[in-house]
């Protein structure tokens, strides 16, 4: 027996459903589609979460026109937990990928390629967000690390550099206003091809509420690539660990993988000869604190055609940040480019260094 199958069966199920449990009234399931645990006991711990952020945002086309991802042409993804408002996006983007942002007018520099960026601790401010309430299901807000220009929200950014958007809260960002708006946190897909076959799964829950955002890119040719942005759980309190045998992000993990088996056997129309239609980066802030941690490695078993582990941290010393990747069953898919895979070494004053890695579009 694994050390994962042995520590599974002392958790609380991870299995996952696409029903929201009877008596919840967030998130609105009929607008987009969810997946959520099936146990009750979750279900209605994160209905309390849920209620005090406001919805997704769906931006799904870019409003610049970057132009088509041709075949055989290549996609950069990068996965960074950004610290809230405290990572300078604007300036990563610029830099590091080439991108000149002026709203529906931005451009590529010349020879830039096409990218998916993939934020964990992205924030959104608006009056949307509900009203305070008052409890342990508001968390404080996020010390950020103090910089230089603009404070600006995943969705600020979105539309200031002409990019598609895949927003979803999992908690607030502290009770009160901040220069007159009310903030929540979760995670974002900004892209500059369009966000299809949007999808979010509300993970299990362990100390916090996590919802990982999932979105499907292609190239002219109709070739798919499945992006999956995560951010598991740091740690949980005495009694969670000592009745889940410290396994809150196994099983974050375990139904991680469970929802994502759903979505594609429900794309593979139940075709149980193709498991796997669609290729797929599963990327994000997994709060490893090792590479040998036990829900890294069968999240790699799960996904067998990652890159190697880069072997460098990415919070501090720990190598809490991963890009992992698996190709569909059929010829012909993307690919992930060997010896694309790194670190940027710049932090851009986030307290998480982004990692990123290329993924070609071809035979």
């Amino acid at each position: 027996m694994s050390a994962g199958a042995g520590l599974a069966g002392c958790m609380p199920s991870h299995r996952m459903t696409p029903d929201l449990a009877a008596g919840r009234s967030c998130p609105d399931a009929a607008r987009q589609t969810w997946n959520f645990p099936e146990a009750a006991e979750d279900q209605a711990r994160l209905e309390d979460w849920c209620r005090t952020v406001g919805p997704p945002v769906v931006s799904p086309e870019p409003t610049a026109s970057f132009g088509d991802l041709q075949s055989g042409a290549e996609l950069t993804v990068i996965s960074w937990n950004v610290d809230v408002g405290g990572g300078d996006v604007m300036d990563f983007l610029e830099t590091e990928l080439g991108l000149a942002c002026d709203g529906n007018q931005s451009r590529l520099a010349p020879g830039g390629t096409h990218f998916a960026l993939l934020v964990q601790e992205a924030f959104r401010r608006s009056n949307e967000i509900p009203e305070n309430q008052q409890g342990p299901t508001i968390p404080r807000a996020v010390a950020e690390n103090e910089r230089p220009g603009e404070r600006l929200d995943a969705v600020e950014v979105a539309a200031r550099c002409g990019l598609s958007l895949v927003y979803v809260a999992a908690a607030r960002n502290g009770s009160e206003p901040r220069d007159g708006l009310r903030e929540d946190k979760g995670v974002a897909i900004l892209s500059t091809l369009p966000l299809e076959d949007v999808f979010f799964i509300e993970l299990p829950y362990e100390a916090a509420r996590r919802v990982a955002a999932v979105s499907t890119v292609r190239d002219a040719s109709g070739r798919r690539l499945r992006l999956a942005n995560v951010h598991l759980i740091s740690t949980s309190g005495p009694a969670r660990t000592l009745t889940t045998g410290n396994g809150s992000r196994l099983r974050q993990g375990l139904a991680l993988v469970d929802a994502l088996d759903q979505l594609e056997a429900q794309r593979a129309g139940g075709d149980s000869a193709e498991p796997h239609p669609t290729s797929t980066v599963l990327a994000g802030d997994f709060n490893t604190w090792s590479d040998r941690e036990t829900t890294l490695r069968l999240l790699r078993a799960r996904f067998p055609d990652s890159p190697p582990p880069l072997g460098q941290g990415t919070h501090g010393s720990f190598p809490t940040d991963h890009i992992l990747f698996r190709k569909a069953d059929t010829a012909g898919v993307p690919y992930l480019v060997e010896g694309s895979y790194l670190r940027v070494e710049d932090r851009y004053h986030s307290d998480h260094h982004a990692i990123m890695a290329r993924v070609e579009f071809g035979e």
